[in-house]
């Protein structure tokens, strides 16, 4: 009798916790669903094709964020081509060719303490060295290696964690098969995986897209009067998350709300984007050079 009791008590409990786990996963669903919603019922009724692609106005109505949305994409490119490289390589030597010692305890603690630096702090740290120190002043350069300061550790701890996830199996039978070990790196470990490393990069390339604090002393808060599709990485360039900071903080444009509301959904629909994007392409990426899923 005791022993059918003691059961059904801990089938109860499980039920209960079963339950509690499901209402507490679901609430995600819930609350980013209700976020989503209530952005598009703020800002939808701002969204055409004259906002999206519209230049900005400073004290009429009816300016457009396309140059903040150019700029946005401009920074992250130029971003991501310095911080993939470095923080790839870095991973690849962390993880595969340094042993433990001093020098990869030194490194790995350099990274974890950059890591830990608000982006405000270094936003203040480019202000101080790319436009004072190199005198670029306010330039999409000087925006673009304070953000991949900022992404180095992120993306470098990434590619470790996607190397250490390959089967040491597989460096073995490369290298039984007479291969090296850069031989090995190459053509074995890194495509295995690859589909890790790119939704890491995707999601990465989500944070940048979205940076506000460091770009504001960096980048500046404007964009070229006559050419603001300029390519020249030394000239100004306000970003959408930027430019949603300042226009709830220092514009005097009349339709303030309209152009806020409708730049925080634009922008929250490219990060919504990029997560999607990090999942189908990690995936697809993993079927492509392993024959299985992530």
């Amino acid at each position: 009798m005791l022993a059918t009791s003691s059961v059904r008590a801990r089938k109860l409990t499980d039920s209960i916790a079963t339950v509690v786990l499901w209402v507490m996963a679901s609430s995600i669903i819930v609350m980013l669903a209700a976020f989503i919603a209530y952005m598009g019922f703020l800002g939808g009724h701002a969204i055409s094709w004259q906002f999206l692609a519209g230049v900005p106005k400073e004290t009429t109505a009816g300016g457009g964020i396309g140059p903040e949305i150019y700029n946005s994409f401009y920074i992250l490119l130029l971003t991501l081509v310095f911080t993939v490289p470095i923080a790839t390589a870095a991973g690849v030597y962390l993880q595969e060719y340094a042993k433990p010692g001093a020098f990869r305890n030194i490194v790995q603690f350099s990274a974890e303490s950059l890591a830990t630096i608000p982006s405000i702090v270094m936003g203040l740290f480019g202000l101080l060295v790319f436009v004072y120190l190199f005198k670029w002043k306010f330039s999409a350069i000087g925006g673009a290696l304070t953000l991949t300061l900022l992404n180095l550790p992120a993306l470098m701890r990434v590619t470790q964690e996607a190397l250490s996830s390959v089967p040491d199996s597989l460096r073995e039978a490369s290298m039984g098969l007479g291969g090296t070990k850069w031989q090995t790196i190459t053509r074995v470990v890194l495509p295995s995986a690859i589909g890790r490393m790119t939704t890491g990069i995707v999601l990465v390339a989500g944070r940048i897209f979205g940076e506000t604090a460091a770009l504001i002393f960096t980048a500046g808060l404007s964009v070229p009067f006559n050419n603001p599709y300029d390519l020249n990485p030394f000239r100004p360039a306000e970003t959408l998350a930027v430019h949603l900071w300042y226009t709830h903080s220092e514009s005097i444009v009349p339709d303030v709300d309209r152009i806020g509301n409708g730049s925080a959904l634009v922008l929250l629909i490219m990060v919504l984007l990029f997560n999607v994007a990090a999942r189908l392409l990690g995936r697809q990426l993993t079927r492509r050079f392993t024959g299985r899923a992530s």
